[in-house]
């Protein structure tokens, strides 16, 4: 994102410089950005700080009743309000993760921290 001052000079955010100067920093390192954390029209959770992108495949539901703790907000949720989802791991994605997220992604993006969401964004991109 771009800005430009009061003199019309342009205004980085540092984000954008360690990326433009330094592209081989590990996401680790890199400030923290804007988190994006939805559901599309497939059923799929999307995860995203510019530039990485996860997205996670939903799982059929299992018949058990026990309790679930979401991965993203840390709240105890019933198995009917809660969903298992997979997605690869690195580049290659041969080997799967699975965390367990609340079904009502809106309400539970409210409550998700942003340092959690992008733990589980870098487990998904980082091997």
């Amino acid at each position: 994102m771009v800005s430009y001052g009061q003199m019309g000079e342009k205004v980085f955010e540092e984000r954008e410089l360690i990326l433009e100067l330094f592209p081989g920093t590990s996401p680790e390192l890199w400030p923290p950005g804007e988190i994006l954390y939805y559901r599309d029209q497939e059923a799929r959770v999307h995860i995203e700080e510019n530039p990485l992108h996860l997205v996670l495949e939903p799982l059929e539901p299992t018949g058990s009743t026990t309790p679930i703790v979401c991965a993203a907000c840390h709240r105890h949720i019933s198995r009917a309000a809660a969903q298992f989802f997979r997605f690869g791991v690195g580049q290659d994605a041969r080997h799967f993760r699975y965390v367990a997220l609340c079904r009502d992604t809106e309400s539970c993006s409210g409550i998700a921290p942003p340092a959690r969401l992008r733990e589980i964004l870098l487990r998904g991109i980082l091997p």
